[in-house]
């Protein structure tokens, strides 16, 4: 990672008005571009499905992490490089059902014997009983790995 992405993201982790969630996606994002080829898949979850992950969570709430996007993209703009095309993602799927199913089938298709409807009741529920967003994502990553294959 850059010096100029490090000093954001520290600068990020700093600004009230992002929260949690968006901090680990840019997080996510910014140290994704240090790992070279695919030495990371021993550590974390398929890429595939850390950003289904993170996109379905953002549904959740998509007003108020388009506006904590456009905080990053405005105040971080080395940062913002690497959430950018997620961001995108986000703005041009105005139909926010196609999206969720999309991740959802992903996410589905990693675990082992769980439907689309199980991931996507999951997430709600973690949504709705959490504190926040992230702290949802956490929860939900417990029980996709007492599914996973």
């Amino acid at each position: 990672m850059s010096e100029k992405k490090f000093d954001e993201l520290h600068k990020l982790y700093d600004n009230s008005k992002v929260g949690s969630l968006v901090q680990e996606i840019c997080e996510y994002y910014a140290t994704l571009d240090n790992y070279e080829d695919n030495s990371y898949q021993d550590e974390i979850e398929p890429p595939e499905i850390v950003e289904s992950i993170y996109l379905l969570f953002c549904l959740q709430s998509r007003e108020q992490i388009l506006d904590e996007l456009s905080i990053v993209q405005k105040k971080y703009p080395d940062l913002y490089q690497s959430v950018s095309g997620m961001h995108n993602t986000l703005l041009i799927n105005m139909d926010y059902r196609l999206l969720e199913k999309s991740c959802g089938q992903k996410i589905a298709d990693h675990a082992k014997d769980t439907s689309l409807e199980e991931v996507l009741a999951h997430a709600d529920s973690y949504a709705r009983s959490s504190q926040n967003l992230s702290e949802a994502v956490d929860k939900f990553y417990t029980w996709l790995h007492s599914r996973s294959k």
